[in-house]
């Protein structure tokens, strides 16, 4: 029987890419007050080498090809992870978790930088609406997702066994393969607009069940 209900946050209960065009847009800002003028706009450069060409080193290319000194890249990672996030949940989101919180305990489990996701999870009022929030990067970076630790820490807060929750994240690589590893039940939810969402699972990655709309959880719960 299924007690508890696991979710990832990022394209999961919100949509990332609005968190990181807001970081972006500071990133420019901050770029412009210390005397470069860039000639294109900054923050969708920025996020045109995020979507092309991944998340990785994004500000020390863009400061290679524009030309800005790369001396500024640490202090503008800074400028990314302190910004203050402009972001909302998915619009099913709050009726999912409410319906649900009838019937089961529920947990956030999250990686990226500690103080970035608490600021989300504050923004987004999960810390309200969930019983339970596990950063990963509290345990370090070993620990992010798929390692089974934060799995465990959300099943020991709890008070539940892995085989009695469900996982729900966007991530095969990471939200899925967690769960496999402790026998946990997944689900991949597929959104659209999710930065995942073209990725093909690994077959050590395939989910138990996959949905692109939150709302089909509350059924697919129903006959676990």
């Amino acid at each position: 029987m299924i007690r508890a209900v696991l979710f990832d946050l990022d394209d999961t209960l919100y949509l990332e890419r609005d968190y990181v065009l807001g970081a972006f847009v500071q990133v420019m800002k901050e770029v412009e007050s210390l005397g470069f003028k860039s000639g294109c706009a900054l923050g969708s450069y920025l996020m045109s080498i995020w979507d092309g060409e991944g998340r990785d080193r994004v500000l020390d290319k863009a400061a290679d090809r524009l030309g800005f000194p790369a001396e500024w890249v640490p202090h503008l990672v800074d400028v990314f992870r302190n910004h203050e996030p402009d972001i909302r949940l998915f619009p099913e989101v709050r009726k999912v978790i409410e319906r649900l919180r009838a019937d089961y305990l529920l947990a956030l489990i999250t990686d990226g930088h500690a103080q970035v996701q608490r600021r989300k999870v504050r923004k987004l009022g999960l810390d309200r609406m969930i019983d339970c929030i596990v950063i990963a990067d509290d345990y370090g970076r070993s620990h992010w997702k798929p390692d089974p630790l934060p799995f465990e820490v959300a099943c020991s807060k709890l008070g539940v066994l892995p085989a009695e929750s469900v996982m729900v994240g966007d991530n095969p690589e990471r939200d899925i393969r967690g769960a496999r590893l402790l026998k946990m039940k997944s689900v991949r939810l597929r959104r659209p607009l999710g930065h995942f969402s073209a990725l093909e699972a690994a077959p050590e990655d395939e989910p138990d069940y996959e949905i692109s709309d939150l709302l089909a959880l509350v059924d697919l719960l129903e006959h676990l």
